[in-house]
């Protein structure tokens, strides 16, 4: 037997009073009168044994009583288990309440947040007053990341509401080691209130510290069930003035039956331009296409939205996007301006071409192209690669045509300082194009498609080429081919590298070498490049992800700042600011809490328009089962974990019992009334 008050079995010294009352009441003396002196002997006898047994047996009662009455002042407990730890004079309990979107689902007694709250509150009732709490939710908030009273605690768990935010079940662990570190304490009681969704809990970390006990405490949905916007995203990254575009929306059901019909709504600028509908497999998910015009240049905001039942944070999806009305392109040449060049780009008003010679280039107006086309330049000076690789990393495109006699050292030491396949010495063996790349943006949309399947007309005539300059790719390449040849060689590719892209053709376009200036490809393969050379806006962001918001050509004048504000103005921040030459990155680092769409300002003028949407991890309503909690338990590490069941029982008994094991206090407290009652009865009923 164990005892939570040990130092009040000091009070068993008590017992001594009623001995000694006792004591002294045995050495009293009465007279008795009596008429007849024989029987005086006899009777004084038997009177003075019935006296001391019953004084003895009061003097028993009141003993029992007292020694009834400390135990259970000191509270004995008998442990479930022998290994079971004595509970301290004062314990340290951290409490998670797991309040991200996922816990707005409905249980049994409400949303699964309020029975989160309830049986926090149930859990600091298991303790003393005087013991030390801590709140922890998702928000990872500066003034939870303390101990405090019990009082403190109810009341800041009554501020408790739902959050976008969502922790790893790893993050809330090493958490709440943190916060015990410092703390000189034997008991250290973790419990973490959760639906513990696979999405957060799956991946469990691993907890060092062995005088931790962690306590897991799950609250269930009745229906797990839910219908959700995924993504959002064009067919073209480039989105012009009159253009029919496609919005590709991804929907996910993730319920256990088959839907029908789901209603999709489609607003731009606060207006709806579409609706449409889409059927969903139970577990399934499907991609919508929503057609629309672009009716207006500038910055657009988009919602698409759903209706779904109980969880609704995810039944929009807001997205930004720029509608511009032209794009500007840069030919350098080494020579004579290309003829088919500038016959392509005088067709359309939105590509504006803009010729020069290397010679009389400023390199202060580069990063206002789209594009830079390198038509035949004999040679790249160290000034000119140094510029070219400036704007590949602020986002820009540049596009390689080989001069006739180039100097390919000089080619090739700049190629290699991007990341880009090299240029082998002329091959002057006929060959042609045999094979395009019809996955990627710049042929995706030019043939048409038949029965689903993507396939070059039968009379398509491809190039054919006399001469070319061998491209030569390896592993390090992040390179796609858009053209190849009958001798496996690449005709034209395309290079990921720093922030944009780097085309590569292997001929001039001149006709001694290829007749692909006069074929039908050229100008979709120049026209597609061109726009899909600008990089495109980043439709929308996720709250809780620090990813940074690159600008390019974001200048600031003296010590302004750029400054993030919401749509309806309601809200404003100035956020983390990195400037490298002409592009800067933004870091939102979690100020920004609800989603919805931001501009970015500097000063009075809107540079860009940012949307956040909620993170979809909270999207997925699977949960563990009691199982899988446990047999998680020995992945964890050498720390105590328990899961705690409660049932119908309020969790304050099931922490009792489990701290306590069987608590004998109350018992003490009626084997006291038990002994004083009989004391009083005895001094009532039995005369002397």
């Amino acid at each position: 037997m164990h005892f939570v008050n040990p130092a009040f079995l000091f009070g068993l010294f008590a017992i001594s009073i009623p001995i000694v009352i006792h004591l002294f009441n045995f050495r009293r003396f009465r007279k008795v009168y009596f008429t007849n002196v024989r029987f005086i002997k006899q009777l004084k006898q038997e009177t003075q044994k019935r006296s001391q047994l019953r004084h003895l047996i009061i003097l028993l009662m009141r003993i029992l009583a007292i020694t009834a009455l400390v135990l259970a002042f000191a509270q004995p407990y008998i442990p479930h288990s022998p290994d079971n730890n004595a509970i301290a004079a004062k314990n340290d309990i951290s409490v998670f309440v797991d309040n991200s979107f996922s816990m707005e689902a409905v249980g049994s007694n409400g949303t699964l947040l309020d029975e989160a709250k309830q049986k926090a509150k149930e859990i600091v009732a298991a303790y003393k007053a005087s013991d030390n709490f801590q709140l922890l939710t998702n928000d990872f908030e500066g003034r939870h990341q303390r101990f405090m009273t019990r009082d403190e605690f109810l009341t800041l768990l009554e501020e408790v509401k739902p959050s976008p935010s969502s922790r790893k079940i790893a993050e809330l662990l090493s958490r709440q080691q943190d916060v015990f570190t410092e703390r000189n304490t034997d008991r250290k009681n973790a419990f973490i209130i959760s639906d513990f969704q696979k999405s957060s809990y799956k991946e469990m970390g691993s907890v060092s510290d062995t005088a931790l006990n962690v306590y897991f405490v799950p609250v269930n949905a009745n229906i797990q069930s839910n219908v959700f916007i995924d993504s959002c995203w064009f067919d073209l990254p480039l989105q012009q003035v009159g253009q029919a575009t496609i919005l590709n929306t991804r929907i996910i059901n993730k319920s256990g039956k088959d839907l029908e019909k789901i209603p999709v709504k489609l607003d731009i600028d606060g207006r709806q331009r579409a609706v449409a509908s889409i059927d969903l497999k139970a577990g399934a998910s499907g991609n919508l296409r929503i057609p629309f015009n672009n009716s207006a240049a500038g910055l657009h905001y988009g919602i698409v939205q759903i209706v779904d039942y109980p969880l609704t944070y995810d039944d929009q999806f807001f997205f930004s996007f720029n509608v511009t009305s032209s794009l500007s392109v840069l030919s350098i040449n080494g020579k004579d301006e290309n003829k088919f060049i500038n016959t392509l780009f005088s067709q359309d008003s939105t590509l504006l071409l803009t010729n020069i010679l290397e010679k009389t280039l400023d390199y202060a107006k580069l990063s206002s192209y789209s594009l830079i086309i390198l038509n035949e330049l004999p040679a790249f000076s160290s000034g000119l690669m140094q510029e070219l690789s400036r704007f590949i990393q602020n986002g820009g495109s540049i596009a390689i045509i080989p001069a006739s006699s180039p100097d390919l050292n000089s080619y090739n030491s700049f190629l290699s300082s991007l990341k880009c396949p090299s240029y082998l010495a002329l091959d002057t063996v006929n060959t042609m194009v045999t094979r395009l790349n019809q996955d990627h943006p710049v042929y995706r949309d030019v043939f048409e498609t038949s029965a689903g399947v993507k396939s070059l007309p039968e009379n398509t005539e491809m190039p054919s080429v006399s001469k070319h300059f061998p491209i030569v790719t390896s592993s390090a390449n992040a390179t796609q081919s858009l053209m190849k040849m009958l001798n496996g060689r690449d005709f034209l590719t395309v290079t990921q590298t720093l922030s944009g892209q780097v085309f590569q053709f292997a001929t001039t376009l001149n006709s001694d070498f290829s007749n692909f200036p006069k074929q039908a490809l050229f100008v979709p393969t120049l026209y597609n490049i061109a726009l899909i050379s600008r990089p495109p806006m980043k439709l929308s962001y996720t709250i809780g992800r620090n990813d940074a918001i690159h600008l390019n050509m974001a200048f600031l004048d003296g010590d302004n700042v750029f400054k993030i504000r919401s749509w309806n103005g309601k809200f404003e921040m100035i956020p983390e600011q990195k400037r490298a030459g002409s592009s800067s990155d933004i870091f939102i680092n979690d100020q920004v809490k609800v989603a919805g769409h931001y501009l970015l300002i500097n000063q009075s003028d809107t540079i860009s328009a940012i949307a956040f949407n909620y993170n979809r991890d909270e999207s997925n309503p699977e949960c563990m089962s009691n199982d899988e909690i446990e047999a998680s338990f020995s992945r964890i590490g050498p720390a105590s974990f328990n899961l705690l069941k409660s049932a119908h029982k309020p969790l304050n008994e099931v922490i009792e019992e489990m701290n306590f094991g069987t608590r004998l206090w109350k018992y003490f407290v009626f084997a006291a009334l038990a002994f004083l009652l009989a004391e009083i009865l005895l001094l009532r009923f039995w005369r002397k």
